[in-house]
């Protein structure tokens, strides 16, 4: 299970105007996500057993693209939960 301070960063980043792509970096970093390779100017991240990557671009974000990463972070931290609590169960 991720720790309260990965999840309370969620949130505080979600507030913030619009956060640095160094911030979503840290963020996704803590949930577990790691660096798989860099394209042009884009940081590709990856986590085992998610559907999804993360292509975070290093010379800033819009709003709009910090959101949607936010998203896919918050969804493999709940994905993840979800995992564990299976285990719990069996």
């Amino acid at each position: 299970m991720p720790a309260r301070d990965v999840w309370a960063e969620l949130q505080a980043l979600r507030r913030a105007g619009n956060p640095q792509p160094r911030e979503v970096v840290r963020l996704a970093r803590l949930a577990g996500w790691r660096h798989d390779r860099t394209k042009g100017d884009h940081h590709i991240y990856i986590k085992e057993r998610f559907w999804a990557n993360l292509s975070i671009p290093q010379r800033g974000l819009k709003r709009k693209t910090a959101l949607r990463l936010l998203n896919l972070i918050e969804a493999s931290l709940v994905q993840e939960e979800g995992s564990n609590d299976d285990n719990k169960e069996g």
